[in-house]
C-alpha cells in the first residue's frame, strides 16, 4: 500500500473520533513522512488547511524510514518510539511534537477484533 493512502486512512480515522479533539493543536503540526524518494506531508489541527500551505519548520516533524517501518507505524503495529530505539526510522523535531503525533497514532489506530 502506498505511504499517502496509509496517510488518507490515518487522516480518516482521526477524523470520526471525536475524542481526539481535545489534543489536536490550535497551531497546526506539519508531519513530514519521508521513505526513498516519496514524502508525504500531513498537516495536523483544529482548523483545516490545506497541504500546500506555508509551513514552519520550528512546527514540523520529520519522520525517516523504510516503506515497511512506516507502514508498521500508521498500521498501529508499533509504537513511534519503539521504532526509534530499533533505529527503524529517524525523527527530527520538538520531542513535544514527537509525543503528541505518538498519543495520535495511538489513539486512532485501527482496532482488530479477535474472532
Amino acid at each position: 500500500m502506498e505511504m499517502r493512502e496509509l496517510i488518507g486512512k490515518f487522516v480518516e480515522r482521526m477524523q470520526v473520533l471525536r475524542h481526539l479533539l481535545p489534543i489536536l493543536p490550535d497551531e497546526q503540526l506539519c508531519v513530514r513522512f519521508e521513505s526513498g524518494d516519496e514524502t508525504v506531508l500531513l498537516v495536523v489541527g483544529k482548523e483545516p488547511s490545506a497541504a500546500e500551505m506555508e509551513h514552519d519548520e520550528r512546527k514540523t516533524l520529520t519522520i525517516r524510514g523504510s516503506k515497511a517501518s512506516l507502514a508498521s507505524l500508521l498500521n498501529g503495529e508499533l509504537k513511534l518510539q519503539q521504532l526509534v530505539r530499533l533505529q527503524e526510522v529517524h525523527v527530527s523535531g520538538s520531542f513535544r511534537h514527537l509525543l503528541l503525533l505518538e498519543s495520535l497514532l495511538h489513539l486512532a489506530k485501527p482496532y482488530r477484533h479477535v474472532g
